[in-house]
């Protein structure tokens, strides 16, 4: 009898790179989500896709408004986030591993977070509270963990991966000074503008009216989040975790590269153009479709 497992992957075999290789690499790779909100609905789409082992963070419960963007129905307003996952992780493949923490993440509460991902290989850094990015950020990057980003109320599609092998971190990106200072001693309060600021890529402030921009930037109001442009991310952040695999088992890649920090692909909806950010530079780039080589402005 066919498992859960091989029926969820049996129609995307056959697309370049999936292989019977890779297929057995996700089902094995241990992947954790910090924050369960619009970033962390690409826990959907990773268990169609064959992820198997989950371990998922977030403090907060489900609430009407987050329907827009998360693959859940009324029955789970009220839940706590991580246990909606669970029974809906598991309602599209019961053989799957779902270890779930209902709390939040702090600067004094690193130990057990550190201990928490053991064993996993990919991260996806789902939340816009400043202290746990940061947190996050830090042990991922002391660990080896790769993590993978997209902020989801950008209003475009936006990901790319941290390796952690060339001294790119959350806090070197957003140039917050703070690589040297014990995470419980950050003054995480006064980071949330210049965080509000980082990965503000070309175009991004025109996909939300000046004072709602102003408003989420300085904390003030929760981050916009619409369902179309989760998606978009959700799926590049999925695509993006099946190569990152692949890098990492050693398999090959055609047609197709992992997307590394300082570099950002971005997709812009409401021009459709894509480009990709350097997140250092500042510099935008457009990909020759043909080459695939980028072709920087003003270079």
């Amino acid at each position: 009898m066919q498992s859960h497992w091989h029926a969820l992957v049996d129609r995307q075999q056959g697309f370049t790179n999936f292989s019977k290789e890779l297929h057995e690499a996700i089902r094995l790779t241990r992947v954790a989500a910090i924050g369960a909100g619009g970033n962390g609905s690409v826990l959907d789409l990773l268990v169609r896709a064959g992820f198997t082992r989950f371990v998922i963070v977030d403090g907060d419960l489900v609430e009407e408004t987050n329907l827009n963007r998360l693959p859940f129905d009324q029955s789970a307003v009220g839940l706590p986030k991580t246990e909606a996952w669970k029974r809906h992780l598991l309602a599209i493949n019961p053989e799957c591993e779902v270890d779930i923490h209902t709390r939040f993440i702090k600067g004094d509460n690193t130990a057990w977070l550190a201990q928490t991902l053991t064993g996993v290989g990919l991260l996806f850094l789902g939340t816009t509270d400043v202290e746990a990015n940061i947190v996050t950020g830090r042990l991922c990057a002391q660990k080896g963990i790769r993590m993978i980003v997209g902020p989801a109320s950008s209003g475009s599609l936006i990901v790319s991966t941290f390796r952690h092998d060339d001294g790119l971190t959350v806090e070197t990106i957003g140039r917050f000074g703070t690589e040297n200072t014990a995470l419980e001693d950050i003054d995480y309060s006064a980071l949330r503008g210049r965080y509000g600021a980082a990965l503000a890529f070309p175009g991004r402030k025109k996909n939300l009216e000046p004072d709602v921009w102003d408003a989420v930037r300085e904390g003030r109001m929760p981050a916009r989040s619409c369902g179309f442009f989760v998606r978009l991310t959700n799926a590049a952040m999925a695509f993006e975790a099946v190569k990152n695999v692949a890098e990492m088992h050693g398999l090959p890649l055609k047609n197709t590269t992992v997307t590394a920090m300082p570099l950002v692909r971005v997709f812009d909806p409401w021009t459709g153009g894509a480009y990709v950010f350097d997140a250092v530079s500042g510099r935008v780039g457009v990909p020759d479709p043909a080459s695939g080589e980028i072709n920087w402005q003003g270079s």
